[in-house]
This record gives structure tokens, sequence and C-alpha cells, in this order.
């Protein structure tokens, strides 16, 4: 694995995010961005990644989200001119460089991965929903999602919604499925809990 470009690339996105700081990305941040990363070496090693191939989705994960600082709306195709530019400047390998924007590609939502690699990105940007502290960082997407639309939720609209999304949601990886699956329904379960006491108010 190549730690020099590796260093590079999260010093340049931190500085991106720094430099275009958007203070209506509650959710998606440098923050949530570093977490993405460690799912991915998580997630990777446990899938039986080689070096290429984790160097590969850890360079994805750096920079899937940059784009959020210019726009929500189609920020992939962004930060996938953010990854495309800084990685042709540092003489990057152009399969390599391909290989990372596809992964970023495949983070749209609804996220449909076809291979390894993007699967290992798809599952550990969406990692917390497994998570049993989901709520954390569910609550600072819906702020996030209040922001741009414009409109604030009511608690039973944001539970539907969460409801909604997490049942449709699945896990791409076999890794993931073990270690995040249970967790999920559990979360999800817990949630129609606190939908059912709202009726019951």
């Amino acid at each position: 694995m190549d730690n020099q470009i590796l260093n590079k690339v999260h010093i340049y996105v931190e500085g991106l995010f720094e430099a275009l700081r958007n203070t209506d990305n509650l959710y998606h941040n440098i923050d949530h961005t570093i977490e993405v990363v460690e799912k991915v070496k998580e997630i990777g090693a446990g899938e039986g990644l080689d070096e290429d191939e984790l160097e590969i989705v850890i360079l994805a994960a750096w920079f899937h989200d940059t784009g959020y600082c210019i726009k929500s709306e189609g920020h992939e195709e962004v930060s996938a001119n953010y990854a495309r530019g800084f990685l042709n400047v540092e003489n990057y390998p152009p399969e390599k460089i391909n290989e990372v924007v596809k992964c970023i590609m495949a983070t749209r939502i609804p996220q449909n991965p076809t291979t390894l690699l993007e699967k290992v990105i798809c599952d550990a940007d969406l990692a917390h929903i497994g998570s049993d502290q989901f709520e954390i960082r569910n609550n600072l997407f819906r702020k996030e999602y209040e922001i741009y639309f414009g409109k604030e939720l009511s608690e039973r609209e944001w539970l539907e919604k969460s409801i909604e999304f997490f049942s449709q949601h699945r896990f791409f990886t076999e890794y993931s499925n073990r270690k995040y699956s249970t967790q999920k329904e559990k979360n999800i379960e817990r949630m129609k809990k606190q939908l059912t006491l709202l009726d019951n108010d």
C-alpha cells in the first residue's frame, strides 16, 4: 500500500473540507468521511482485500463526499472529479483512478455496487445504521435534511422515513452482514416502538 499517496489525500481532503466549509453539512462532513475511511479499512480487511485493493477503496472513501462541499444533488460526480484531478496530478495509474471513480459513484443512493470494492465502500458509507450509536448520526442527517429541504419534519415523519430507509437497505458484503445486520434489525424495531408510543399518546 502506498502510504505516501494516502497521506497526501488525507491532507488534501481535510484541507478541502476546511476551505469550502459548508455549515449546512452537519452529516456529510469531514467527521463522516473519516468514519467511512476507518470502516472501509475494517470491512476491506474482513473481506480479504489485498493491499492494492485496500488502497483504491481507501482513496475512494476519502473523496466520496467531497462534492458535498459544492452541492448535495449529484455530489458524486463532483467528488469523482476531485479524485480524478488530484490523482492525475500525482501520476496515479489511470486504471487505478478508474477504479477509485467507480467506487465513489457506487455510493449513490440507491446503492447498486457490482464489484467487491464497490460493495465494501457502500457498506462502509452506511455502516452506522448497523451500529448501536446510530441515533447520533441519524439525528445529524435529519437536521441536515431539514436545512436542505427547508422543512422541519415531525418526529413521526422522521421515524417513518428512517424505518423505510433502514428496511429497504441491505449490506452487500458477508463481513458487514455478520457484523451489522443484527444490530440494524434491532434499530428498526427500536424506531417502530418509538412510532407506536407516538401513536398511543
